[in-house]
């Protein structure tokens, strides 16, 4: 067995775990298991995956990011494995990851690897003292180093994508198909103005003008979901 430095992790994550065991376990690799006889950690990664899922989900919802669409991105781009791999790095406990020589060299710079560490180490920190330190550590160590700002502005960016809007509402409730015609083109060639009609199985429910096809087309999505939800 290895010599695992338990108290240089817990000053790392900061957090003190009862059961030191436990600790370990969130860093024993499957290769390093097999190698040695000890249990991995891959069933505290799935458990810490669906923790980290609720807390963030609860933490968006909270914060009032948006409907359920912009949510859900906006959890996928928390939850992904780039952000976890980030803290993880962050918090510099990568050293402490127990593998078998066969995946030493080869895994040292491993995503799934290191996002798995994080994912364990939250459902051992569950495990070992409630959901509150569970949530108090996925805040502080995750969710406080991704930008408020840049989840705000993805989600504001997406609000104005009423193409899409227009598509997910008419797909969620099977109101048919769309499509979108052009009406006229005016102006000049430096400054054109163009006028779309969005229509709902083949019927016009709407039109939108903008500078290019797609501006008029994203105004007349605007105007056509604003129709539907009115009525």
């Amino acid at each position: 067995m290895s010599i695992f430095d338990i108290t240089g992790c817990e000053e790392k994550i900061g957090y003190s775990f009862k059961d030191k065991m436990l600790l370990r376990k969130c860093f024993t690799h499957a290769s390093y298991a097999n190698e040695h006889g000890e249990s991995d950690n891959e069933l505290l990664e799935f458990f810490g995956d669906s923790i980290i899922q609720f807390v963030v989900t609860e933490y968006l919802y909270k914060n009032g990011y948006g409907d359920e669409g912009y949510l859900t991105k906006a959890r996928a781009q928390i939850v992904s494995k780039t952000p976890l791999l980030k803290a993880v790095k962050k918090l510099g406990i990568e050293e402490f990851v127990l593998l078998g020589r066969g995946q030493e060299k080869s895994s040292s710079l491993d995503q799934k690897l290191f996002s798995s560490i994080y994912e364990a180490l939250v459902a051992g920190i569950y495990i070992d003292g409630g959901i509150n330190l569970a949530k108090e550590f996925i805040m502080r160590t995750l969710i406080s180093v991704i930008e408020k700002k840049s989840i705000k502005n993805q989600t504001n960016a997406e609000k104005t994508d009423y193409k899409s809007r227009f598509q997910e509402y008419v797909q969620k409730y099977k109101l048919g198909s769309i499509s979108y015609e052009m009406l006229r083109r005016s102006g000049p060639d430096h400054s054109p103005m163009f006028r779309v009609a969005a229509l709902l199985n083949g019927q016009r429910l709407a039109e939108g003008e903008g500078r290019s096809k797609k501006s008029a087309e994203m105004n007349a999505a605007e105007k056509a979901l604003n129709k539907i939800n009115k009525n």
